[in-house]
């Protein structure tokens, strides 16, 4: 790596460090999009192409878009990517993208956990476009049913995307998103996981004093509000939790899916009292033997979202 230049002094008590704090640092990068750039971490490769997480609002949420990612490790190599799949919002806290670059790059590549976060976490990112740098922080508190991670030092802009490690395993936990009452702040993995799962408006209203580490001027231009994908995001080989299974029917060792999977539980309940709505009528017109009568009304649309496109608006 280049000899890093210092950062202007600043009233935030940043703790920046030159070098690694662990070795899941190793897979940062810078994302440059157009005049824009912030940060993102490799998390996992498919069909041979590494993969980036990012925010939404670094990337952009426009399905083919492309980025260019710096890899400091990998003598500053530009790589293309490519948003497969990126969620946004502005109402609720929900700011995330994923990138597919044109080739695998040659660096840790490390998995979300769905694990609430515990002990110790690094990051490295690109404060003010400049490094990268890298940090050790310290959780201060997990709020919203484990969708918002706030912790010490506070973050400045162009560390926007950047990944959250844990000391202990060196998973990915958190994606640095925000800046909060003088707290660092980011998304937890496992909200991510969730907000897909349930295809809905998921999330808490931003609080006042929530603060995007991106002014208007350097923010991606291709921003919209929702959920758009050509890929589900739960099938994309970077959760180490799918890794974990065995196929053991066992359920004993099943994440534990926490506040979240009360949302997932409802929707699957009202699955099924269509479901067994419907098997009452087709057991009541076999019996009748008045089989798709024309004066039958049809049963109401379960209006199911497809994996691909705009999935909601917020």
């Amino acid at each position: 790596m280049q000899p890093l230049e210092p950062l202007e002094d600043t009233s935030e008590e940043t703790n920046f460090e030159s070098g690694p704090v662990g070795p899941s640092s190793q897979g940062c990068c810078k994302v440059t999009n157009r005049n824009s750039c912030g940060s993102g971490s490799l998390v996992g490769t498919r069909n041979g192409k590494s993969i980036v997480l990012t925010n939404a609002h670094v990337a952009g949420t426009r399905i083919g878009h492309t980025v260019i990612c710096t890899f400091p490790f990998a003598n500053n190599k530009n790589v293309r990517g490519r948003v497969i799949m990126a969620g946004y919002s502005d109402r609720v806290m929900m700011d995330w993208a994923v990138l597919e670059l044109e080739e695998k790059v040659d660096l840790p590549h490390v998995k979300l956990s769905i694990d609430v976060p515990s002990g110790g976490h690094y990051t490295a990112g690109y404060p003010r476009c400049r490094g990268p740098y890298f940090q050790k922080i310290q959780t201060r508190r997990i709020t919203h049913n484990g969708t918002v991670w706030r912790w010490q030092p506070n973050s400045i802009g162009g560390q926007s995307g950047s990944g959250v490690h844990s000391v202990d395993d060196d998973l990915q936990r958190g994606l640095l998103t925000w800046s909060w009452g003088g707290d660092g702040a980011g998304q937890t993995c496992r909200s991510i996981w969730f907000q897909y799962v349930n295809r809905a408006a998921v999330g808490f209203a931003r609080p006042e004093g929530l603060i995007e580490l991106a002014d208007e001027d350097n923010r991606a231009q291709d921003l919209e509000s929702g959920f758009f994908a050509e890929t589900n995001i739960t099938q994309l080989p970077i959760w180490a939790h799918l890794d974990e299974d065995d196929g053991d029917d066992d359920d004993d060792d099943a994440p534990d899916c926490g506040p979240f999977a009360d949302a997932v539980l409802k929707q699957v309940e009202e699955l099924q009292a269509k479901v067994a709505k419907l098997a009452e009528l087709a057991r009541k017109y076999k019996s009748s033997g008045a089989i798709n009568k024309p004066e039958d009304p049809p049963p109401e649309d379960d209006d199911d979202d497809d994996d691909t496109g705009p999935l909601f608006g917020l």
